[in-house]
């Protein structure tokens, strides 16, 4: 690639990050409902038209910030859980757990944003696309943990996947609406059933 291709490359990846972050400030001052891609283009310094080289639509904006989020805080757990090097594999997987619910009780704004969408599929489907190997790699780790030999990777993948949609959902649930209680009363139940599911 030319050094003219690679400035032009950077300049539309630029544009990108501009509107997503356009659309993150956004979504957390008046809601994904109450954004409008207008909102969005104008607060990036983009024209609408060029919002459409981009974006099929608001949807598709707003899955790019749920994954910009949720990246965010896979890394950083990631991160974290190096730093301890926890050898037990339900240790890691409720470390993670827990990161994540920190992570939203101290961030609002990512949660109303994401609302019930920490979801594994979103995520693991934009991640491949964007050739993002986080969660991949925290996968692999749990993959070949000994817990989860007697499974074939089919069901280890749905126990795994079924792990964070729980998650994700308790912290909409819990977080957000204190249902059916606050997170902390919450989190022993939540974590007591991720050992049932793994052990």
């Amino acid at each position: 690639m030319t050094i003219q291709g690679q400035s032009l490359k950077s300049q539309k990846e630029e544009k990108r990050i501009r509107m997503i972050q356009a659309a993150y400030e956004l979504f957390s001052e008046k809601g994904v409902y109450k954004t409008s891609i207008d909102d969005i283009a104008k607060s990036a310094g983009v024209a609408k038209g060029t919002f459409y080289l981009y974006f099929a639509d608001k949807t598709e904006i707003w899955e790019a910030v749920v994954v910009d989020i949720s990246n965010r805080i896979f890394t950083q757990a990631k991160k974290e859980l190096e730093r301890k090097s926890l050898p037990d594999m339900i240790e890691r997987i409720l470390f993670v757990a827990d990161f994540i619910i920190e992570h939203f009780k101290k961030n609002l704004d990512d949660l109303k944003i994401v609302q019930r969408n920490f979801s594994w599929p979103l995520v693991l489907r934009k991640m491949n696309e964007a050739q993002d190997n986080t969660l991949l790699q925290m996968l692999e780790q749990c993959f070949c943990s000994p817990y989860l030999s007697r499974y074939t990777i089919e069901e280890a993948y749905r126990m795994m996947f079924l792990i964070v949609e729980m998650v994700g959902s308790i912290c909409y649930t819990s977080i957000l609406l204190e249902q059916p209680a606050p997170i902390d009363q919450m989190k022993p139940v939540l974590f007591h059933t991720i050992r049932k599911i793994l052990i």
